[in-house]
C-alpha cells in the first residue's frame, strides 16, 4: 500500500503539517484570516471551472462533475460567508472599544 511509489502522500502530509503550524502562529491576525478565506474560496471556484471543462470535454461523467462542482461551490460560499461575518465581528469589536 505505501511503497516507494506512494511518496506523494508523504509530501502532501508534510505540506499540510507545515501549513497548519504556520497558520497556528499567525491566525490571530485578521488580514491572514481574510486572505486565507478568500484564497480557499477562489481555489474551490477554480476547481468548479476545471470540473466543468472536464465534463464538457467528456473526460468526466456530467453527473459526477455536477456533484463535485456543487460541493466545491458550497465550500466557496461558506468560506466567503465566514469571511464576511468575521469582518463584521471585527468591526463591532473595534467600534465598541
Amino acid at each position: 500500500m505505501f511503497g516507494l511509489n506512494d511518496v506523494q502522500y508523504l509530501y502532501e502530509f508534510l505540506f499540510w503539517f507545515v501549513i497548519f503550524f504556520v497558520l497556528k502562529r499567525v491566525w490571530h491576525k485578521p488580514e491572514i484570516r481574510l486572505v486565507y478565506g478568500y484564497s480557499v474560496a477562489i481555489v474551490n471556484l477554480v476547481a468548479v471551472f476545471f470540473f466543468s471543462i472536464a465534463s464538457i470535454k467528456g473526460e468526466m461523467n456530467s453527473i459526477d462533475s455536477f456533484a463535485f462542482g456543487f460541493l466545491h461551490t458550497m465550500v466557496a460560499v461558506v468560506m466567503i460567508t465566514l469571511v464576511q461575518m468575521s469582518k463584521k465581528i471585527e468591526g463591532k469589536k473595534i467600534s465598541t472599544k
